[in-house]
């Protein structure tokens, strides 16, 4: 049954056809996305290469900061004179080279950043629990020694952005345990741990008011894009239609124990597999209980975690073809063809939770998400009948959807 339920290429052939049905919405879907969510990071640190407030830490290599900095220092020049004299064009990229080179020495200006949502500086991720750890010197070293081959010279800052790609959409989480680590570690001043709880703050409520509702919300349309063959973007809206707010509470009850378990020992990386279909489930039945909805991922995703781990996997050339192409792949192919991939995967599970009789499978009532179990459950309530069903255009049609029978 295994092998039936997660048959890779036939779910991606399903995410495929599902996704030419209506393509041009489920680009415009992960584009708002990005934008309004930050999800798909690849998408956002390609889309930052162009962002011209960088383009100067792009621009320069770390010697060369070293270099405009030392004589900025050595002759007492200001940060204006600094970026005239050098022809920088960017008064604030001089300004953070040199807060760098005075908090961290000219190891500080080591690193290309691209600050849009990421940064493979200090600021990033996995740099601020090194720090907080106090074992970032020894971890950098280890990198160095790692990379002294030109060839792999900038594989550091690569994997730093790839660690923050897949801790974005969590980055709250992080930014907590980093918060609470840093505020027991001596390299940390008080004011520096005060605006690392202030980022916490404003990234917890920008996750829980916006983020979360729009994850359930890109959940909905994937799925009713499979089946409705004029989905509309104005979709990503149906649960201020519906009139509930529901979810957040239970993204947000999600939410927390993910960040219980980032205090363990890689139990935040199973656990997210565990809790992985809960803004599905609520796309389907947003009114559904905070407990039910969690212990109904759990079963569906029993004995799958690592199945839907080895899907990730697959999809990591996309990422790396998407931050090659500075977004552009992520934008117009990767980032709807993983939404839709995400969607058939529910599908599969929500189909094997119904036929089982998991428990509180039987509140996912939308009978239209799954066209292929509701024909069966047709034909097994009377193998004598002849069921056609007409699939609406939209949603917004289900009301006119009707099933004919003849005996």
């Amino acid at each position: 049954m295994t092998d039936f339920v997660f048959n890779r290429a036939q779910l991606k052939k399903k995410a495929r056809s599902a996704m030419k049905l209506n393509y041009f919405a489920c680009v415009a879907v992960c584009f708002i996305m990005v934008f309004l969510a930050g999800e798909y990071s690849t998408t956002v640190q390609g889309i930052s290469m162009w962002d011209m407030t960088h383009v100067a830490d792009l621009k320069y290599n770390p010697e060369q900061k070293k270099e405009i900095i030392q004589d900025m220092v050595d002759n007492h020049l200001t940060p204006e004179e600094t970026d005239e004299k050098w022809k920088v064009n960017n008064v604030d990229a001089v300004k953070k080279w040199k807060k760098a080179y005075e908090d961290f020495g000219p190891d500080g200006l080591n690193s290309k950043e691209v600050t849009f949502f990421g940064t493979t500086g200090d600021g990033s991720t996995i740099n601020t629990l090194l720090d907080a750890f106090s074992i970032t010197k020894t971890a950098k070293e280890r990198l160095e020694q790692l990379t002294n081959d030109s060839f792999f010279e900038n594989l550091p800052d690569n994997a730093i952005l790839y660690f923050d790609g897949l801790t974005r959409s969590k980055s709250y989480k992080f930014t907590l345990v980093a918060s609470v680590a840093s505020a027991f570690s001596q390299k940390k001043s008080l004011a520096d741990t005060a605006d690392i709880f202030t980022a916490f703050l404003v990234s917890l409520l920008r996750a829980v008011f916006v983020t979360n509702l729009m994850i359930v919300c890109e959940c909905r349309f994937f799925m009713e894009s499979r089946t409705y063959r004029r989905t509309k973007v104005g979709r990503m809206g149906f649960l201020f239609r519906e009139r509930t707010l529901h979810p957040i509470k239970t993204m947000f009850i999600k939410d927390l124990y993910l960040t219980l378990w980032t205090l363990t020992i890689g139990g935040f990386f199973v656990k997210q597999y565990s809790y992985a279909m809960v803004p599905c489930i609520l796309a389907e039945n947003p009114n559904m209980q905070t407990r039910k909805v969690i212990k109904l991922s759990r079963d569906m995703m029993n004995g799958y975690k690592w199945e839907l781990f080895k899907i990730d996997v697959t999809m990591l050339g996309w990422t790396l073809l998407s931050m090659l192409t500075l977004g552009v792949v992520g934008i117009f192919y990767s980032n709807p063809y993983r939404a839709a991939i995400h969607s058939e995967v529910y599908i599969t599970l929500r189909r094997r939770a119904i036929e089982q009789g998991m428990e509180f499978a039987d509140e996912l009532n939308d009978k239209f998400i799954d066209l292929d179990l509701l024909q069966k459950q047709t034909g097994e309530t009377d193998e004598e009948k002849v069921f056609t069903i007409r699939i609406p255009d939209s949603a917004d049609d289900k009301k006119e959807a009707a099933k004919e029978g003849s005996l």
